[in-house]
């Protein structure tokens, strides 16, 4: 039964308070492949991903989510997204991508709208100007995505 679900049903979600009796040790072993999946998805390399995925579990961030309005693993997503476009977006500044990429209709797909916005961290305005196209068509393009994945 999902969040949203719970709510419907006036079933009381799992207390958040419950996660600050929980160790280091034992937030990494129930959340650490769900981040490590996440960063592996934004930072394919996985020696890099692994040392994401360390700053995740030893963030003073993390300590954060016991007030997270949602659940802790929601957070701990949250962490774990920001924490490898930040890497992503540092490796990126060492090595600069080729800007003069060409758009052809493949990179207009909503697949890889989304792929530019979750994966390497572009917001919807970035993304706009990278492909010339408006941010409606990009925030389009999100629906699009999602609407196929609901069809699926």
């Amino acid at each position: 039964m999902n969040e949203l679900e719970r709510i419907n049903n006036g079933v009381s979600p799992q207390p958040l308070a419950s996660n600050n009796s929980l160790s280091s040790l034992e937030i990494y072993d129930k959340f650490g492949a769900m981040a490590y999946g996440i960063i592996l998805q934004i930072l394919p390399q996985p020696h890099l991903a692994q040392e994401v995925l360390v700053s995740v579990f030893s963030s003073p961030q993390l300590q954060s989510c016991n007030s997270y309005p949602f659940t802790f693993a929601a957070c701990v997503i949250k962490l774990a997204r920001a924490k490898a476009v930040e890497a992503k977006r540092k490796l990126t500044a060492l090595v600069p991508a080729n800007e003069e990429d060409a758009v052809d209709a493949d990179s207009l797909s909503p697949q890889n709208i989304f792929e530019l916005a979750f994966r390497q961290g572009f917001t919807p305005d970035e993304v706009a100007k990278k492909l010339n196209i408006t941010k409606s068509e990009v925030l389009r393009s999100f629906h699009d995505f999602f609407k196929s994945y609901r069809n699926a």
